[in-house]
C-alpha cells in the first residue's frame, strides 16, 4: 500500500427510534387519556413536559402515566436527544511498526485505528446504544494512480452512559504502508 490520500470516519449511533408526534397518553390507573406531544423529559425530577393538542404546555409526573407511556418517554428521550446530548471525540491511534530506506524511497509500516470517546452532556442517562463505524482509507499507487480502497468496519454496544461521563471505544487496527520518495540527493546515484 502507498500513502494515504484521505480518511473519512462515519460513526452511527442507533437507539430505538420513536417519533415525536401527537400521542394518546393514559393515566397510571387507566381512567383518563390526553393527546399530547413530548417536549422534554427529566429523569432526576421524574417529570415530562408535554404540548397538549389544545397548544397548552404542561409538566406531568411520569409516575402519573401508564407503564407504556413511561417506556415511550424514555425511548423518545434517547432517540430524540442523542444528537444533541451525546458528543463524540475522535483521536488517531496510529503507531509506526517499522521503517526502512530503499534506493529511492523510505518505506514505513503502520497500524492505524481510532479511539472514540462518547460523552453524555445531558442530565439523563443513555442506555443500550449501538455504535457502528466505517473508516474509509483511499490508498494511492505508483505515480498517483488510485490503487486500492480499504474499508474498516466494526460495531460495539454501550450498556449505559450516566450524565457527565463518557466511555472510550477503539476501532480495529488496519495495517498500512507509506512510501515516501527520497529527495534526489539521497537516492542511489543521485547528485
Amino acid at each position: 500500500m502507498k500513502g494515504i490520500i484521505s480518511l473519512i470516519i462515519l460513526v452511527g449511533l442507533s437507539v430505538y427510534s420513536v417519533g415525536s408526534d401527537m400521542r394518546k397518553f393514559t393515566s397510571a390507573d387507566g381512567s383518563k387519556t390526553l393527546n399530547a406531544k413530548v417536549l422534554d423529559y427529566s429523569q432526576s425530577k421524574g417529570t415530562v413536559k408535554i404540548l397538549r393538542s389544545d397548544s397548552k404546555v404542561m409538566t406531568v409526573p411520569v409516575k402519573a402515566l401508564s407503564k407504556n407511556d413511561s417506556d415511550y418517554i424514555v425511548n423518545w428521550y434517547q432517540s430524540t436527544m442523542a444528537a444533541r446530548k451525546l458528543a463524540i471525540r475522535i483521536t488517531d491511534e496510529e503507531e509506526k511498526t517499522s521503517e526502512k530506506k530503499t534506493d529511492n524511497a523510505r518505506v514505513s509500516s503502520y497500524t492505524s485505528g481510532f479511539k472514540f470517546n462518547v460523552w453524555n452532556n445531558g442530565a439523563n442517562p443513555f442506555e443500550n446504544i449501538d455504535v457502528k463505524y466505517q473508516i474509509f482509507y483511499t490508498v494511492d499507487g505508483v505515480k498517483g494512480e488510485k490503487n486500492q480502497e480499504l474499508v474498516a468496519t466494526g460495531a460495539t454496544s454501550i450498556s449505559s452512559i450516566t450524565p457527565r461521563t463518557g466511555q472510550d471505544l477503539t476501532t480495529d487496527k488496519v495495517q498500512l504502508t507509506k512510501i515516501r520518495p527520497l529527495p534526489a540527493s539521497e537516492c542511489v546515484g543521485g547528485t
